[in-house]
């Protein structure tokens, strides 16, 4: 795969993550958010965080 299409790639995976957060986040009931809740805000964070980092480690090989 060319380094285009990989980095395409990863800004698709890294809006799929955001999305993802972004639902996580809309289903904390405040002020007392479940245990359930939680632990899938933390996972959606860390699937985002990996997924940014992907998207910014290709963008800087489309760079070169």
């Amino acid at each position: 795969m060319d380094t285009a299409k990989e980095w395409y790639a990863a800004v698709k995976e890294w809006q799929r993550a955001r999305d993802e957060l972004t639902g996580a986040i809309a289903a904390i009931k405040w002020p007392s958010p479940t245990p359930g809740c939680l632990e899938s805000y933390d996972r959606a964070f860390a699937r985002e965080t990996e997924a940014r980092e992907r998207m910014n480690q290709a963008y800087e090989r489309v760079r070169r």
